[in-house]
């Protein structure tokens, strides 16, 4: 349990995703399946997260997460709600680097990629965060004296080579000057909005 006092800045204690409950993973996994409805999802999340938050705060964390249990992948609503960006499923692997661990396990296993998001045009930001009522949720579910401790991830932006087809963008540095900017915005508006 982390006992020491401090107040923010404080050392990160834990970083992007936390464990999904098995119940949240049952349902996704269903409604991928079309064995479900998405009625109902975002109601578990928000018991999920629930339970989260007040395990975090029994562990003594000081930074307040929602696990990122509304994320489907790593990257979250961030990429594919950029302009120019847009959400494929069932890519080809081929467009996957095969060195990466966890890209080699599953092609290992045999198991086909999901989804990815890929860019297609210039990217630019919309002017609106999906994070927000994200971040809405948490403020709603913690003491006002805690919202400060309230904790974001946004992926890095760390995809390269066939990221982009060589038509919209002629080189990496004008790639990502435009998600650079993109993530510019994206912190303003959270930033403004008190995160």
């Amino acid at each position: 349990m982390s006992s020491a006092p401090r107040g923010p800045p404080f050392r990160a204690e834990h970083l992007g995703s936390l464990l999904r409950p098995s119940k949240l993973l049952d349902k996704r996994h269903a409604i991928h399946q079309k064995k479900d409805s998405e009625d109902g999802l975002h109601q578990l999340e928000d018991e999920c997260i629930n339970e989260c938050v007040k395990m975090q705060g029994d562990c003594g964390f000081k930074a307040i997460s929602d696990g990122e249990y509304r994320r489907h992948m790593l990257w979250g609503t961030f990429f594919p709600t950029l302009n120019g960006m847009t959400e494929v499923k069932g890519p080809d692997a081929s467009i996957f680097r095969e060195y990466v661990p966890d890209i080699a396990a599953f092609l290992e296993e045999g198991h086909e990629p999901g989804e990815t998001v890929i860019c297609d045009g210039k990217i630019s930001h919309t002017g609106n965060s999906s994070y927000i009522g994200h971040y809405e949720y948490l403020k709603s579910i913690t003491p006002k004296e805690q919202h400060g401790q309230i904790k974001m991830t946004l992926c890095g932006a760390e995809l390269e080579g066939k990221a982009y087809p060589k038509d919209v963008y002629s080189s990496d540095e004008e790639y990502f000057a435009d998600i650079a900017t993109a993530y510019q915005t994206e912190l303003k508006i959270l930033y403004d909005a008190g995160l």
